[in-house]
């Protein structure tokens, strides 16, 4: 079993806490008031398509590749802003992958708590140049649920001859706010 706290209130209480079976695949969410008080309790199957449907929308970011038991990719745990990872949006109804090199549009069917069903295109590189790369997909894929904040992907390069797995992290990415206030208020003169 897997727990966490994964929201906060600002004075460091706990906002909602979740709990993780992975043997009857099931996600428990305890949502608390300030006071520190249950107020409202969640448990979803995620063998159903619609709960793990809920599960699965947010942004998510490649952390692991690993093919024939072999460590091929590795998350660095440094933000670099000149090689940014690849960013993972699942809706209800898209995934979008957008990244420096690599960028995906996908209609997505979540089939039960394990498979989704892809339709749409991915384009690995710039048009023109010599690893341009794109490709139409229709797929069936397979994931693991782990916990809250993280999921494998079973079989991701669809490759026969190698066994891959790919470890994706939740990511919590803050709201953009508007534009800050950049007018400026001249100083009281001293009287």
């Amino acid at each position: 079993m897997v727990e966490d706290v994964i929201e906060t209130f600002e004075s460091g209480n706990k906002k909602i806490y979740v709990r993780y079976h992975s043997d009857p695949n099931v996600l428990e969410k305890h949502f608390y008031n300030s006071a520190g008080e249950m107020i409202h309790f969640e448990r979803d199957s995620l063998t159903y398509g619609d709960d793990f449907k809920k599960f699965m929308i947010g942004t998510w970011i490649l952390e692991r590749m690993t093919v024939n038991d072999e460590i091929i990719f590795e998350k660095d745990s440094i933000y670099n802003p000149d090689n940014p990872p690849n960013i993972y949006t699942f809706s209800g109804k898209k995934l979008l992958v957008s990244g420096p090199q690599y960028s995906a549009d996908y209609k997505i069917f979540y089939l039960d708590s394990s498979q989704v069903d892809l339709e749409g295109t991915w384009t690995y590189g710039t048009e023109g140049e010599e690893t341009y790369r794109t490709q139409r997909i229709y797929d069936i894929d397979y994931f693991q649920v782990l916990s809250y904040y993280t999921f494998l992907w079973i079989d991701f390069l669809e490759d026969t001859e190698k066994e891959a797995e790919v470890l994706f992290r939740r990511i919590i990415l803050p709201p953009i706010n508007e534009s800050p206030n950049t007018t400026l208020v001249p100083p009281e003169e001293s009287r």
